[in-house]
């Protein structure tokens, strides 16, 4: 919830939402996903004279003039601070008996003449003293894992004790070794209590879990900080022009001062200081064997689109395309404010602050997936890692064939893949007996479905559950029909346990099918594929990732329905900025309108439209915000520059776990006043102008109020 103090009547106060807090009993947890902060601000003007006091001095001032008792603010220690921009900015934790309170922070803001001009206080009260906890990290550890990755069996033991840190074993499923540090939960009666912050990183699906899990043993909330975008598949390939040869800055420049290029280099494994790119068909999250040696630093493999992406040549392409948008996109964000002591991700970082051995480990042609990608992001100091998927060209995969028909069909990401034999049974229509019967979202009975060839509705519930309510009535395959106009789909959903395969078709393919109930039919890989596609070649996936590394380490966290669609609405924004158009994915999507529901220059929607449902939908309305910011900037005689400038320093004005209005807040914050107006008139444009507001309500539904008006000093 919102929450307002009252403050001298000049001054301008804002809260942020976030995700929900998580009840334990009938004392609601402050977790670290849901920004609880209070933001002081007037306008850039000072709240207070520096006088030559430092910025920790300045900030215990003027936490304990404003509410926070002397224990509290004793509690405080610095966490990061850096300077971008001429404005000087301080993260605190905050620290009891050495743990730190988990999600607990301050931050601060001085101007280049040392005032205070800018406060978040998302901190806890301290008490007299501190409940411990009743299990201890083992127990920690496994119920995270029973909470978010059930089906994993190889359970880790200890390895060894880091100071308030036990690290266990890094057993097959794990990229890293799960860690469960011993932190402070702070109760909202202003209780605190032992409780553990549990980090697991799965090699299978590049899964980033950070999991709160309270002194009992049960867990209050989960982060998921990994990205996953999926997109539709259908219509044509585009063409994007001819590739060019461009030189990178081998001598360095001020964003990459010692280059781009660091070690020794292969065609398919290419290290540098901010990206070590790499072909991972094999899923093992290391470099595959083989290429050729490159000792000059030219990158000069040529693609054969008309090739399968898997031929030697097009993966060298795929290799050194994804370490070079990777760099541009660093360097273009450093320029901006995003540097190292701002947390952003570089082996060295030369001395200028912030942890380094954290470059993006950026894997190529990954062979965990298909039509996907995603971006996993650590606390600075650990590596990213962002896998780039092939994807399905249009038409799809798999076929249906009834009699002489065949039928086009997409095949899920999640269960066995069907070869060109496939699986041959009855068709039968899904009745589960509750409305709307063919959904399969309810148990089915018995083995109504034994041995046949299940037919489902799109819609309701998740795909995993459809499928596993029909393989359990004794399906052998399923397929699910479309329920509106236009392509079939990638099923995407995590777990394990799947026995039979699942494709999706078209709408109008699927009432074909129907009408050939119970006839028998085959669902099979089709014979013929044409080559797949290579999303390490488009720029709008690259960037969009990398987006989300931005987010999370300039704001905080970005998970939950509010936060988790902004992030993904940043991420198309930062594509958008960087590439100029209005249109994302074009490319890997084969469609010229992109991924999203409409080209960012048509969308309608606006902040009542999100609903909670689905983070890359609602993630729309926020994209539509970025795409209107570059277009008022360019009218208005600006650039590109100006408004990623604004931008970016305005995510360090921004509480973690934002709603709509702290974006707009923290990005008012940033900019110079001759850029007030431009931007009120693109978030206004969709709802989010003056007075309005959301927050994440029961059972995760986002509820807005919506505001099209700017303040009375714009046009």
């Amino acid at each position: 919830m919102r929450r307002i103090l009252a403050l001298l009547s000049a001054l301008l106060l804002v809260g942020a939402t976030g995700g929900a807090v998580v009840a334990a009993g009938s004392d609601k947890a402050v977790v670290f996903d849901a920004s609880r902060a209070v933001v002081y601000q007037l306008g850039g003007a000072a709240l207070a004279h520096g006088g030559g006091a430092s910025a920790t001095a300045l900030a215990r001032q003027w936490l304990l003039a404003h509410g926070r008792d002397a224990g509290t603010v004793a509690s405080l220690r610095v966490d990061a601070q850096f300077a971008s921009h001429g404005i000087t900015h301080v993260t605190f934790r905050q620290e009891v008996g050495g743990l730190r309170i988990a999600g607990a922070y301050a931050k601060v803001a001085l101007n280049a003449q040392g005032d205070l001009i800018h406060v978040i206080d998302n901190l806890a009260r301290v008490p007299a003293s501190v409940a411990g906890a009743q299990v201890g990290a083992a127990a920690a550890l496994s119920a995270a894992l029973a909470k978010n990755l059930p089906t994993v069996t190889d359970r880790p033991g200890v390895l060894r004790r880091d100071g308030a840190t036990v690290r266990f074993q890094k057993t097959a499923s794990f990229r890293a070794n799960p860690t469960a540090e011993r932190v402070l939960l702070a109760r909202e009666s202003g209780r605190l209590e032992q409780a553990f912050l549990v980090t697991t990183w799965t090699r299978k699906g590049n899964l980033l879990h950070r999991t709160l899990v309270d002194r009992s043993g049960g867990v209050v909330a989960t982060e998921l900080r990994t990205a996953n975008d999926s997109y539709n598949v259908y219509a044509e390939d585009p063409d994007k022009g001819a590739q060019q040869v461009i030189a990178g800055p081998s001598g360095g420049n001020a964003e990459s001062p010692a280059g781009w290029l660091t070690g020794s280099q292969t065609t398919v494994n290419i290290g540098g200081n901010n990206v070590h790119a790499y072909l991972d068909r094999d899923a093992n999250n290391k470099p595959d064997a083989g290429g050729s040696a490159v000792s000059d630093g030219n990158f000069l493999a040529v693609s054969n689109l008309a090739a399968a992406p898997t031929t030697s040549a097009n993966q060298a392409v795929a290799v050194q395309n994804l370490f070079f948008l990777n760099n541009v996109v660093h360097d273009a964000l450093y320029a901006h404010g995003f540097t190292e002591a701002s947390g952003n991700f570089q082996e060295d970082n030369f001395g200028s602050g912030g942890k380094a051995s954290d470059s993006v480990n950026a894997e190529a042609q990954d062979g965990s997936g298909t039509d996907n990608a995603n971006f996993a992001t650590p606390p600075d100091g650990q590596n990213p890692t962002m896998q780039m998927y092939l994807w399905t060209p249009p038409g799809g995969t798999d076929q249906v064939i009834v009699g002489s028909s065949s039928y086009t069909a997409v095949a899920a990401a999640f269960g066995p893949a069907l070869d060109t034999t496939g699986v041959t049974g009855a068709l039968s229509e899904v009745d589960d007996g509750v409305a709307p019967v063919t959904d399969a979202c309810t148990s089915l009975p018995g083995k109504s479905l034994a041995d046949k060839i299940a037919i489902v509705d799109r819609g309701t519930c998740t795909f995993v559950t459809k499928v596993k309510n029909a393989q359990a009535a004794g399906a052998i395959g399923v397929i699910v029909v479309n329920n509106a106009a236009g392509a079939a789909i990638t099923m995407g959903g995590d777990g394990g346990g799947f026995k039979i395969s699942a494709d999706m078709v078209t709408q109008a393919d699927g009432a074909a099918i129907r009408a050939q109930v119970p006839q028998t039919a085959t669902l099979r890989r089709n014979p013929v594929q044409p080559p797949q596609i290579d999303a390490d070649i488009d720029s709008d996936v690259v960037y969009h990732e990398y987006g989300h590394g931005l987010t999370w380490r300039l704001i905080g966290a970005m998970s939950g329905p509010m936060s988790g669609a902004i992030g993904e609405g940043a991420s198309d924004t930062l594509a958008m900025f960087l590439n100029g158009d209005d249109r994302l994915g074009e490319y890997s999507a084969s469609d010229p309108d992109g991924i999203r529901s409409a080209p960012y220059a048509s969308l309608t929607k606006t902040y009542a439209d999100m609903t909670g449902a689905e983070v890359h939908a609602d993630g729309e309305v926020y994209g539509g915000i970025g795409w209107r910011l570059l277009q008022n900037y360019l009218g208005a005689g600006k650039t590109a520059d100006d408004v990623l400038d604004s931008w970016v320093q305005g995510m360090m004005f921004t509480p973690s776990g934002p709603a709509m209005e702290d974006m707009r807040d923290g990005m008012l914050m940033a900019a110079p006043s001759s850029e007030d107006c431009l931007i009120w008139e693109a978030f206004a444009h969709f709802g989010v102008g003056v007075g309005a507001s959301g927050e994440v309500g029961p059972h995760r539904a986002i509820v807005v109020t919506e505001s099209f008006d700017v303040p009375a000093f714009c046009p």
